[in-house]
């Protein structure tokens, strides 16, 4: 069996597709959470406490820390997240066997960021030698398209 390094890149429409199919399991947890938030907010509010309310910027990091959360337990775990298994990529390590925390809050952090800048971070990989996208290098990563005989 060849070493993850050397299968290609994966293209961007496949990273996108997984990351649309990720965004629906986000909505899914954001939903769970959003009902569990709001059941808490309003037991604590019974007792009169009127200070009890989600800031936007609390909801920001509440929503940032979900997507971190489940995209770094998935990367640390294989490499994929449920939408990139389905467009068989996976997230591997340039110079490390197995992907870190770190490289996680670097990946997601700069993704996050590259989605808030119009899709400029994932835009980039077209123009790249390396077909890198921000977060790929920010976080010494790459995307990798596993051939159809891998499963």
């Amino acid at each position: 069996m060849p070493s993850d390094q050397n299968y290609p890149t994966a293209p961007l429409t496949r990273r996108l597709a997984a990351l649309a199919y990720d965004g629906l399991i986000l909505v899914a947890l954001y939903i769970i959470l959003g009902g569990l938030l709001v059941t808490l907010i309003s037991k604590l509010a019974e007792g009169g406490d009127d200070m009890l309310r989600l800031s936007p910027a609390t909801a920001a990091s509440l929503f940032y820390i979900i997507c971190f959360l489940y995209y770094s337990h998935s990367w640390r775990r294989g490499g994929q997240t449920v939408g990139m298994k389905s467009w068989r990529i996976k997230v591997i390590s340039e110079y490390k066997p197995e992907v870190t925390l770190s490289q996680c809050m670097l990946r997601s952090a700069i993704g996050f960021f590259s989605i808030l800048a119009a899709g400029l971070g994932f835009l980039w990989m077209l123009f790249d030698k390396k077909q890198q996208t921000w977060h790929d290098k920010a976080s010494m990563t790459r995307v990798i398209y596993l051939p159809k005989n891998m499963d």
